[in-house]
């Protein structure tokens, strides 16, 4: 039976929120950053309400296809490629077979595909903050969206070294999966030692989601809907080869076509066109740096012969973007190891300690945590931050109580 009054409340959420995803709509499209500790204040947002882009927050790229990881699309500041809908951006990518134009040097280039791509470089950069971006991806092989950033020294000091944080990026033929990373000098694809964790979305191209970062000194912490699925720790000891995320970065959303990761199973030129379509970007800053928690954690190695390189926190989601770990400190005298870190507040985190210095492989040194005291598929520990610091009780290597 129709319900008049429920179809009027519809419509008016619909009004009141945006950007209207009219395939579903999930209970989690409209996420607000925790407010209980006044921890966010937003600083900075876009709406995308049109109808042009803001010139004011915005450049719109020009580039012929291949300048960059070998993508297929070319760049252009068309209407047809960048345009608003429903109170949404829309980066839709076309196939146009001989298109012809000019970059945004001047050089001549024909193309096969058009696409778009938008940055705020030199117009809003940002250290530190949480980001949200709601968006709903395209479908189809042969796309690659991504929301992400670079540091603004790139100009001077060249990719890598200016850092580069990819908050969202999905490959068309791996449908659903939502891929988070860093590059950095130490820690990049080149070299196949970046940092990276993915999450499973099955609507990702179906509806609307809010993909996150939160970025502090300490650690970069990636979300989708409010849910943590990729941490990365700043245990660089201040070389900025490993960590160079103390500088402003800019914002960058774009939709390739092809290239070395999106292309690796061809292009399905009958998706055509793909749409990426963007509600609203945020940020936010912290009212008070001193939100996050410290968290001890200590073990002893009471009859357990170290490795030369020590003891290492590793795996589950604290340490699930670098095999080799976060270093752990001896205690003079004794056979225990410990290690403070600055963890986000009312947070669960997993964990396994490591025997040793792995940096390339997940394999070796790793303790055989019991099932009493162990979680998940890999039977790690688990902490859970809550509103103060605190220490937590000593146990001994491969057990769940105190050393013998």
């Amino acid at each position: 039976m129709f319900n008049y009054s429920k179809f009027l409340y519809i419509i008016f959420l619909i009004f009141i929120f945006g950007c209207n995803d009219s395939e579903s709509e999930n209970a989690n499209d409209n996420i607000v950053p925790e407010e209980s500790d006044s921890t966010w204040s937003l600083i900075w947002n876009e709406e995308f309400n049109g109808p042009v882009l803001d010139n004011n927050k915005w450049n719109i790229l020009k580039w012929r296809p291949g300048w960059v990881n070998n993508e297929l699309q070319a760049y252009t500041n068309r209407d047809t490629n960048l345009y608003f809908k429903d109170g949404c951006l829309v980066i839709r990518a076309l196939v146009e077979p001989g298109y012809f134009d000019k970059d945004y040097q001047g050089n001549d280039y024909n193309s096969d595909y058009t696409s778009g791509r938008i940055n705020t470089a030199g117009k809003f950069n940002k250290t530190y903050g949480r980001f949200d971006i709601r968006a709903k991806l395209p479908k189809g092989r042969g796309s690659w969206p991504a929301i992400w950033m670079l540091g603004e020294n790139i100009s001077t000091d060249g990719w890598p070294q200016c850092g580069e944080i990819d908050i969202m990026e999905h490959v068309g033929y791996e449908d659903d999966i939502i891929h988070g990373s860093i590059h950095t000098e130490t820690f990049n694809h080149n070299l196949n030692t970046q940092k990276s964790g993915s999450t499973i979305i099955n609507t990702a191209t179906d509806s609307f989601h809010v993909y996150s970062l939160e970025w502090t000194p300490n650690y970069l912490r990636f979300l989708v809907d409010n849910d943590p699925y990729f941490f990365v720790y700043n245990d660089s000891d201040g070389d900025i080869s490993k960590w160079p995320f103390d500088n402003p970065h800019y914002i960058i959303l774009n939709l390739a076509v092809g290239g070395d990761w999106g292309g690796v199973q061809g292009v399905d030129a009958t998706r055509f066109p793909l749409e990426m379509m963007v509600d609203y970007v945020k940020v936010y800053e912290k009212t008070t740096v001193e939100n996050d928690v410290m968290v001890t954690v200590s073990v002893d190695m009471k009859n357990v012969n170290v490795g030369g390189t020590g003891v290492w926190i590793s795996g589950g989601t604290i340490g699930s973007g670098s095999p080799g770990g976060i270093r752990m400190f001896p205690q003079e005298g004794t056979d225990i190891w410990s290690v403070s870190l600055s963890l986000p507040k009312k947070s669960t985190f997993t964990y396994k300690f490591r025997n040793g210095y792995f940096p390339t492989t997940w394999s070796g040194g790793w303790e055989t945590v019991p099932s009493n005291c162990g979680t998940g598929q890999y039977n790690d520990r688990i902490v859970v931050t809550e509103s103060a610091d605190k220490v937590l009780n000593l146990i001994c290597f491969n057990k769940c109580e105190e050393c013998d």
